[in-house]
């Protein structure tokens, strides 16, 4: 059953909702933008519509790859893996030959059943960057690493669902290495900045 619910996990995962989507537009978004198929991409190709329903979806993978396992009657490490499948899923989807986006908001889905009052910290720490500037991978960076540091030091939570945060800020910035180097050149791209389009869609601000 284990082996079942982490295999679930991984194909829910696997969904690449943010290439469906620019297949609905007729083009691959790998090949426009930064070439994620995540929501930062997504928002600044096709608007934020669209933007927001990938979110959604992508964060609600992570959320019902958890709730799936414990619904099978599971113990929390595996409940654990299956929201670390899920992240994997999403970051080297089966769908996509093994590639795929950076895993934020399947992140959060996973941080929000297993250990929700992170996720808020996590947020608000988000925010705060995204706020002061702009930048949206500095924000997800940090703010999964606040929401997981609270997770392990401050929480009460059970030790294999505050372990998997760690896991999952690993993979964030191992994901985000291109955007931390950009950062460190000062050359990422800030929330906002348009990104050409050939089908016309509005950058939204």
């Amino acid at each position: 059953m284990a082996f079942v619910a982490i295999l679930i996990a991984y194909v829910l995962g696997s969904i690449p909702v943010g290439y469906i989507v620019g297949r609905l537009h007729g083009t691959d978004v790998r090949d426009h933008g930064s070439g994620n198929i995540g929501t930062t991409n997504i928002l600044r190709l096709f608007g934020a519509k669209w933007a927001v329903m990938v979110l959604l979806v992508d964060v609600g993978k992570g959320y019902l790859a958890c709730t799936v396992a414990a619904a099978m009657g599971l113990a929390p490490e595996i409940i654990a893996l299956a929201g670390v499948a899920a992240i994997a899923g999403h970051n080297w989807s089966i769908f996509l030959g093994f590639a795929g986006g950076k895993g934020a908001a399947t992140t959060a889905g996973v941080f929000l059943y297993l250990t929700p009052v992170a996720l808020g910290i996590g947020l608000s720490v988000a925010g705060l960057f995204w706020v002061v500037t702009r930048y949206m991978s500095l924000g997800v960076m940090v703010g999964v690493g606040a929401g997981a540091i609270w997770a392990n030091v401050f929480s009460g939570y059970p030790g294999p669902y505050s372990l998997a945060t760690l896991v999952a800020f690993v993979w964030i910035l191992f994901r985000h290495r291109d955007n931390l180097s950009r950062l460190l050149r000062g050359e990422e791209r800030r929330l906002g900045q348009k990104e050409a389009y050939g089908g016309g869609d509005e950058d939204v601000r």
